[in-house]
């Protein structure tokens, strides 16, 4: 007798699969749609909001070949790099880079969801990128030189590459297709990896445990999958730990310097406030002046315990979560109530009840009120899985770091959307009186939500505006005073600063201490040199520098640069 699991699913399709097969092809247009407008909306801002953010510009520099790299901290990986290198080779222009990555991360969401098709209700996928797109988060770095929208998406994909593999076996799907949903995991793991190899472990873990514990999962491809993505992506990162780091241990242990230290912190509040439009809370002493827009943030995990609630009762009450509900046993049981709205077929509505030639199981006819129907033929693990493996993306940073930064749980939000999103379809599908008005209801709410997220885009693109500015015309005030290439600045924003000079940049100090004090005043005495600091007095190295007075630049409308003397040829 098979083993019966929590999250495992009937061992076949129902007898209305071929006809599942062929009304499924409409839900590609709605997964193409969300896709579209998405890309639009990343093209849109790409195009508008000029320069390269503080962390772009350091994964830009190590593919530019006309500026020098800046520095590359113990926690960073070179995945977004690797991304970037082949449009680098033609441009290192910041809008066509911003061009480039809007229309890649169109494809890779299309692709991620494309993934979810048929493991959740045709309308589910597409809810849920939708919900996951319209984030002012996900707009605002779709199109920027990051790594954690592309561990979102490679979650969403290994998660959903996990659950075809592990899903029984039948005649419509042939053993090879298992064979290809383990390769595309092994993929979706390395890519992970290859963007931030600590979030990657922190995917695999969930996915490898719950293989082990489901006794129907534990297929040699899936557990020879994970640990082989995962190796596969981390290789260079653990080898370039060992080339410039000191070891792996030594690396981790600066990456967990550079983050203020790991430990037990409670950053729930953090990360709420940030979501009014900080890209950055360090410390977070941000005033929570608009609460409204952290509610969907409240209502996330309250829709995906929802979900996972509804399913694992309904498989308990149904015996199974198939496609058609748990109708299937009280259908079995000679009728009475029937959950979800589901009902035997009358007397003159008959439908086939088994395969043709009498092959395969023989079901009880049920009529669905809903064609597709708000449960589905894979069991709870559609939903439970995903959510285990975003609520573990999400805890290290709400419970070891002392920071918050939105970009930082985009992997989780993608994930856990899913099974929000089924919540809110399975909701919409409940029988009662005037139905049409509350999902016109729930339209709206959800409308308001995405005019909210738009306004905290609008206002986020205003600020890269006004600080990209500030920047231009602070690099435009160093090249009249003499900071030409080969140069160096040093202090704040000297990153940024830097490479639009076409200058290194070095610290003598602070997380990304590269050189001493005394070999960056040697080094000044072969090459123009500038250091900018917040107020009027120079560091010791600089003493003897010329001040050069600086444009106001919003956030740091004191700072002022020290420029080393001309040196002779």
């Amino acid at each position: 007798m098979q083993q019966a699991s929590l999250l495992s699913a009937p061992p076949g399709p129902g007898p209305r699969a071929r006809v599942t097969r062929s009304v499924a092809a409409p839900d590609l247009w709605w997964l193409l749609a969300v896709a579209a407008a998405f890309t639009a909306l990343l093209v849109h801002s790409a195009l508008t909001t000029p320069g390269l953010g503080w962390d772009e510009t350091v994964y830009v520099s190590q593919v530019d070949r006309h500026t020098p790299a800046a520095f590359f901290s113990a926690p960073r990986a070179r995945g977004v790099s690797f991304l970037l290198a082949p449009a680098a080779v033609l441009t290192t222009s910041a809008t066509a880079l911003h061009c480039y990555l809007a229309v890649l991360s169109g494809a890779g969401l299309l692709l991620s969801l494309c993934v979810w098709r048929r493991l959740l209700p045709a309308p589910v996928p597409a809810l849920g990128g939708a919900l996951f797109a319209g984030l002012w988060i996900t707009l605002f770095y779709g199109p920027q030189a990051m790594p954690n929208l592309w561990v979102a998406y490679a979650a969403l994909v290994a998660t959903g590459c996990f659950l075809r593999a592990v899903r029984q076996p039948s005649r419509q799907l042939a053993p090879r297709a298992g064979r290809g949903a383990a390769a595309g995991l092994a993929v979706a793991v390395a890519v992970a990896a290859l963007m931030r190899p600590t979030d990657a472990v922190w995917l695999t873990v969930p996915l490898f445990a719950a293989a082990l514990c489901v006794p129907s999962w534990r297929r040699p491809a899936v557990l020879l999958a994970l640990p082989a993505g995962l190796a596969l992506g981390c290789a260079e990162w653990v080898a370039e730990a060992y080339l410039s780091y000191g070891g792996l241990v030594a690396r981790l242990r600066e990456a967990a310097r550079i983050q203020g230290g790991l430990g037990w912190h409670l950053s729930f509040d953090d990360h709420a406030r940030s979501l009014q439009g900080k890209t950055l809370c360090r410390p977070c002493q941000l005033a929570w002046d608009h609460p409204v827009t952290a509610v969907w943030w409240f209502l996330l995990p309250l829709a995906v315990i929802g979900a996972v609630w509804v399913a694992l009762r309904s498989r308990e009450s149904g015996g199974a979560l198939h496609r058609y509900g748990p109708a299937w046993a009280s259908a079995e049981r000679g009728g009475g109530p029937q959950p979800l709205g589901l009902a035997p077929v009358r007397p003159g509505s008959r439908e086939p009840s088994g395969e043709p030639g009498g092959h395969g199981p023989v079901w009880p006819a049920v009529r669905l009120r809903d064609p597709v129907g708000p449960l589905h033929r894979n069991g709870p693990a559609p939903l439970v899985v995903p959510a285990l493996a975003g609520l573990c993306l999400a805890a290290p940073y709400l419970l070891t770091v002392d920071y918050a930064a939105p970009r930082f749980l985009l992997p989780a939000y993608a994930l856990l959307l899913m099974p929000a999103a089924w919540f809110l379809y399975w909701l919409t599908r409940l029988p009662r009186r005037r139905h049409a008005w509350a999902v016109a209801a729930l339209v709206l709410i959800l409308m308001g939500h995405e005019v909210i997220q738009l306004a905290i885009l609008h206002k986020m693109e205003q600020s890269t505006v006004r600080a990209q500015n500030g920047l231009g015309r602070i690099s435009g005030t160093l090249r009249r005073a003499g900071l030409w290439p080969p140069c160096v600045v040093s202090g704040e924003e000297a990153v940024r600063v830097a490479y639009q000079a076409g200058c290194a940049s070095r610290q003598p100090e602070g997380h990304d201490a590269g050189i001493t004090p005394a070999g960056l005043a040697r080094l000044a005495r072969t090459r123009p040199a500038a250091v900018l600091v917040m107020g009027r007095k120079p560091p010791a190295y600089a003493r003897g520098w010329r001040p050069v007075p600086l444009p106001p630049m919003p956030g740091m409308e004191t700072l002022h640069a020290f420029v080393s003397p001309p040196t002779r040829p």
